[in-house]
């Protein structure tokens, strides 16, 4: 008995001299499970990466597809959801920059949207509903860089009989079209969306005849700057600031008279009139630093004594700081 317990004790005391030989034990080090986790789970992670990105592209590709495709259903529902998805296909798409697909230029897309658009147009429905979908339809439009396949149904949403926030949004995307091609360094020469601005301009509603006042100007053709220069006389006086701007745009200076009015305006006391009141003083002093160069000696002199009191006095340092700019462009 007293042999079988020594002898079970003594098997539970680790022997000294194996002890001493074993290496003593450390915790892993960090680089260690830096290489045994962190690493490959990179490499998982960016293989994780690739393939996501490849089936993103993938999903993208097949949804605009099927979503173009959806537009044709005869089925009212299918074709306002797919409508309503390729409009943020395309917002998605142009977000993405240069590593999109330029959906944008994709002429097949711009013929569906195009062509849903006329269908809308024709119908001339005045539900609430019909509406609402010419609406979403005409701002769809503006996103695509087809200008040949787009501009027609456009220049359909401006006619005097449509809804009012239908030609605000038809107008809209014409802007938005031209003035990507300006921007391109290929304005548009398109006669017939010019010659509807034009019929646009001198329209019953102020709001209609500034805003095609504005659109005008990212037209280069001498149909648009004749129409601009009828403009500087209209009766409503943001219709004149537009087209002033809008000429400027071009480098040219019959706008002068608009923005001297402009400059020379007390600050109006209303709240709701004051952002309108700074954005046309902003625009008008960016106008002047641009045309500087392009005017008389007298009428240089007569702009750098308009500008000195805003210069030293006007409460808004943005104001100050463009109203000494401009003048730099008047020496």
């Amino acid at each position: 008995m007293t042999n079988t317990t020594d002898s079970g004790s003594s098997s539970q005391v680790p022997h000294p001299e194996l002890s001493d030989d074993l290496p003593p034990v450390q915790p892993p080090s960090a680089g260690f499970i830096v290489q045994l986790f962190v690493v490959p789970g990179m490499i998982v992670a960016a293989v994780v990466l690739v393939w996501f990105a490849f089936g993103r592209i993938a999903a993208v590709e097949q949804d605009w597809r099927s979503l173009t495709e959806e537009l044709q259903s005869p089925n009212g529902h299918i074709r306002n959801r797919a409508m309503y998805g390729l409009s943020q296909v395309l917002e998605q798409d142009r977000r993405r920059g240069q590593d999109g697909q330029q959906l944008a230029s994709n002429r097949e897309i711009a013929s569906s949207l195009a062509d849903q658009l006329t269908r809308e147009l024709k119908s001339n429905s005045s539900s609430r509903e019909s509406l609402s979908i010419q609406e979403y339809l005409t701002r769809a439009v503006g996103l695509l860089d087809v200008p040949e396949v787009t501009m027609p149904p456009l220049r359909q949403a401006l006619e005097p009989t449509r809804d009012v926030e239908i030609r605000k949004s038809g107008v809209a995307s014409i802007a938005l079209i031209a003035g990507r091609a300006l921007e391109k360094g290929t304005p548009l020469d398109d006669p017939e969306t010019v010659d509807a601005l034009v019929k646009l301009s001198a329209d019953n509603l102020p709001l209609m005849r500034q805003t095609a006042a504005f659109a005008l100007g990212l037209f280069q053709s001498d149909a648009a700057k004749q129409q601009l220069r009828v403009l500087l006389g209209n009766d409503d006086w943001k219709t004149c600031v537009n087209a002033a701007i809008a000429l400027a745009r071009n480098e040219n200076t019959d706008g002068l008279g608009v923005f001297k009015q402009a400059l020379m305006a007390k600050p109006p006391e209303k709240a709701e009139e004051q952002v309108e009141y700074s954005m046309i003083l902003a625009n008008s002093l960016r106008a002047i630093a641009k045309l500087g160069p392009k005017m008389s000696e007298p009428d240089r002199a007569e702009f750098r004594e308009i500008l000195k009191p805003l210069i030293n006095n006007h409460a808004d340092v943005r104001v100050r700081v463009d109203a000494q700019n401009a003048l730099l462009s008047l020496k």
